[in-house]
C-alpha cells in the first residue's frame, strides 16, 4: 500500500469549458456510451495517472463517479480502479461502460431483432421511424392511441422534455426490450438508448443547466438507438481482452464510503465532486431516470436527493446534520455568519437567500464528512 495520492479536478473557467471537455477523437471509445454534458475529459484522468506513476498494482478511486470517466480511463489503461455514485442512472451507466465483456457479433444480432420487431411495431400503426421519410411539411402520422407516461412519472419531467411521438416510439422500444430481454446484452442496449434520449430523441439543451430547445414532432429513435448499440459492439470489439483490469461501480453515498471499501484498499483518489453551485445534479438525467425506471416517484425522488452531498438550496432538508462536522471550524462559520450577514444587510429574502448560509455549512460539513 503506497501512500495516497488525492487529485481533486476543479471546474474550469466558463470561457474555456467547452473546449476543456471536448473529447478527444482517441478518448471516445467507451467514454461516448454515456456521458454528462459537463464530464471532465478522459485525457485529464490520463494525465494524472501518468503524472503520479500509476500502474497494474495501483487501484484508483472515484468517489464521486459520475458516468464513470476515472474507472473507464483506468479500465483501458490496465490500471485497477473502484467508483461510487448516488445517483442510479450515472452508476448504471458506469457500471456498463466497465463491462467490456459482451460477445459483439451477439450484441448486434440481439439488437438487429429488437429493432426489427419495433419497426414492424410501428408501422402496423401506421407510423415510420425515420422522419426524413416523409416529403415537404407532411405532418407526422399519428396512431390512434399514443402511449404516455403514469401522471407521476410525466411530473417528474422538466415541461416539454419529449414530444408525444418520440415518447411513444421510446416506450414501445421500451416495451419490446423488456418483452425480449437476453441478460448478456440487456443492460448495454439499455444504455444506449439512456445516451440517445437526452442528446437526440427530446427537446432538451444542455448549456451548460438542462433546458428547453427546439421542439421535435419526431425523430428517429428506433435509428438511433441501434447505431449507440453498433458504436458499443465496436468497442468492446477493439477492447474486449482488457475486460479482466479490476473495476467495479458502486451504488453508494460517498459520505458513507466504509459500507462498501476495505480499510486501506485505495492508492490514489481522482475525482471532480459536486461544487456549492445551485446546481441540482438531478436534473441533468432526470429523462432518462424516468424513462428507463430509476425514478418513478416524487418520494423516490426525494430519496436520491438525500443521499447527495447539500450544494444548493433546493436540496435542504429539515433533518440534515452534516454541518456538524465542521461546527469547530472558525473560517467556514465565519464566511457563513458573513454571508447572513450580508442578507440581513440588504434586506433579502428568498428562499435561495435566506438558506444559502446553512447550505455553506452543510455542503462543506458533507464534504468533510466525507473526506474523514
Amino acid at each position: 500500500m503506497t501512500d495516497i495520492v488525492v487529485t481533486t479536478l476543479p471546474p474550469p473557467a466558463r470561457n474555456a469549458l467547452r473546449e476543456t471537455n471536448k473529447l478527444a477523437p482517441d478518448d471516445r471509445a467507451v467514454h461516448d456510451w454515456y456521458r454528462f454534458v459537463l464530464s471532465f475529459p478522459p485525457h485529464l484522468v490520463g494525465d494524472y495517472l501518468d503524472r503520479f506513476g500509476a500502474t497494474a498494482t495501483t487501484r484508483v478511486l472515484d468517489p464521486f463517479c459520475g458516468t464513470g470517466t476515472t474507472v473507464v480511463e483506468c479500465k483501458k489503461r490496465g490500471i485497477p480502479s473502484v467508483g461510487i455514485e448516488i445517483n442510479p442512472v450515472a452508476q448504471f451507466a458506469g457500471a456498463v461502460k466497465t463491462d467490456w465483456g459482451p460477445d459483439p457479433d451477439g450484441l448486434l444480432a440481439h439488437a438487429s431483432e429488437i429493432a426489427e420487431i419495433a419497426l414492424d411495431t410501428l408501422h402496423a400503426q401506421g407510423v415510420e421511424d425515420n422522419p426524413t421519410h416523409r416529403t415537404g411539411d407532411e405532418p407526422p402520422m399519428l396512431p390512434a392511441r399514443l402511449r404516455i407516461l403514469p401522471p407521476e412519472q410525466w411530473d417528474l419531467l422538466l415541461t416539454n422534455s419529449i414530444s408525444p411521438l418520440p415518447l411513444h416510439k421510446t416506450l414501445t422500444l421500451l416495451d419490446i426490450l423488456k418483452r425480449n430481454s437476453d441478460e448478456r446484452y440487456g443492460r448495454h442496449e439499455l444504455l444506449a438508448l439512456a445516451n440517445a434520449l437526452p442528446f437526440t430523441i427530446s427537446n432538451l439543451r444542455f448549456g451548460p443547466e438542462v433546458g428547453l430547445g427546439a421542439i421535435k414532432t419526431d425523430v428517429s429513435v428506433i435509428g438511433t438507438w441501434f447505431a449507440g448499440v453498433q458504436a458499443i459492439a465496436e468497442d468492446v470489439r477493439a477492447l474486449g481482452s482488457r475486460e479482466s483490469v479490476p473495476s467495479v461501480v458502486h451504488h453508494a453515498d460517498a459520505r458513507q464510503m466504509l459500507d462498501v471499501l476495505a480499510p486501506e484498499s485505495i492508492d490514489m483518489v481522482i475525482t471532480s465532486p459536486p461544487y456549492p453551485n445551485e446546481k441540482d445534479y438531478t436534473r441533468t438525467t432526470r429523462l432518462e431516470s424516468v424513462l428507463l425506471g430509476f425514478i418513478n416517484t416524487k418520494e423516490e425522488l426525494r430519496v436520491l436527493k438525500r443521499g447527495l452531498v447539500r450544494s444548493n438550496t433546493r436540496g435542504v432538508y429539515k433533518g440534515d446534520d452534516d454541518d456538524q462536522w465542521v461546527a469547530h471550524f472558525p473560517e467556514i462559520q465565519r464566511i457563513a455568519a458573513a454571508i447572513e450577514s450580508r442578507r440581513i444587510e440588504l434586506g433579502k429574502t428568498s428562499g435561495f437567500e435566506r438558506l444559502y448560509a446553512r447550505v455553506t455549512k452543510l455542503y462543506f460539513g458533507g464534504m468533510a464528512r466525507h473526506l474523514a
